[in-house]
């Protein structure tokens, strides 16, 4: 073989490594350029969510929305917009999905600025619609409504709802309103039971018993649940809506439900009277 003809292998293979070099160079470089913008792009969404997270904090401790961007430091702020959940007649969908054996609590009465109950006549409708979603096990809906008398006697009228005819043999539920529907688009049930006042024994009048909260306890399976009022019902609480914001525009956001409290799930298997509980 001729030094020519070796010379032009050599250049051959040289420009062969040399663009496999090339190319891995390159690869290496785009590979760190986008770790890096990455890594950037977590940072800020860091910052964005922590400034959220003030938000929120702050806005449970003062209980207000902010009237515009609060600013953290250079280029990284948050603003609180707080909504009343409740207080309007129509459907009402419970902010998460209950689970079984847990007690959620639909308050019918208005609370004071301190919190306390006003104990006064406030939802005085005829009835409610008390509707949940459809699962892979058919849930079922176990209802307590708390008043108070005209008189001033505490009470509680209870009442549990199957959809599935075949276990309502055995548990001795009632059959549910409504099969299919529920609470109407958007709520995202299918089942419905129609709550009439008057229909218990003894019959609970709204217009002169003070309906106090009405508890709904789902049974065999988690459930979305919403209700449907007639009327106005009163606020449940609050929604906390934060959106933290960071120096390149980031922006991430946090939702908090601040409901008002009610008794734990315990509370409904307790055997109580109006007396003290020394006597």
């Amino acid at each position: 073989m001729s030094n020519q003809q070796q010379n032009g292998q050599i250049v051959l293979i040289s420009l062969l490594v040399l663009s496999i070099a090339t190319t891995i160079a390159l690869s290496l470089i785009g590979r760190s350029t986008t770790d890096v913008a990455i890594s950037n792009q977590i940072t800020e969404s860091t910052r964005a969510f922590s400034a959220a997270e003030a938000g929120i904090e702050e806005a449970l401790k003062s209980g207000v929305g902010t009237s515009g961007a609060q600013v953290l430091t250079a280029g990284v702020s948050y603003t609180v917009a707080k909504a009343d959940i409740g207080g309007a007649a129509g459907a009402y969908v419970f902010p998460k999905k209950v689970s079984r054996g847990v007690t959620e609590t639909l308050w019918l009465v208005n609370h004071n600025p301190d919190g306390s109950l006003s104990e006064t006549p406030t939802y005085t409708a005829a009835g409610i619609d008390v509707c949940w979603s459809g699962e892979s096990t058919t849930p079922a809906m176990s209802v307590s409504i708390f008043y108070k008398t005209a008189g001033g006697s505490y009470r509680v009228a209870r009442g549990s709802y199957d959809p599935d005819s075949t276990r309502a043999l055995t548990n001795n539920f009632s059959a549910v309103t409504a099969t299919t529907g529920g609470c109407g688009a958007g709520t995202g049930t299918t089942y419905k039971q129609t709550i009439s006042f008057a229909g218990f024994s003894p019959a609970i009048v709204p217009a002169t018993d003070t309906i106090l909260m009405m508890r709904l306890a789902p049974v065999y399976a988690d459930t979305n649940l919403a209700v449907s009022a007639t009327s106005a019902l009163p606020l449940q609480g609050s929604k906390l809506e934060s959106t933290g914001i960071s120096g390149t525009g980031i922006t991430r956001k946090i939702v908090v439900y601040q409901q008002y409290r009610s008794p734990p799930s315990v509370f409904d298997s307790v055997i109580y009277s109006q007396g003290s509980f020394g006597h």
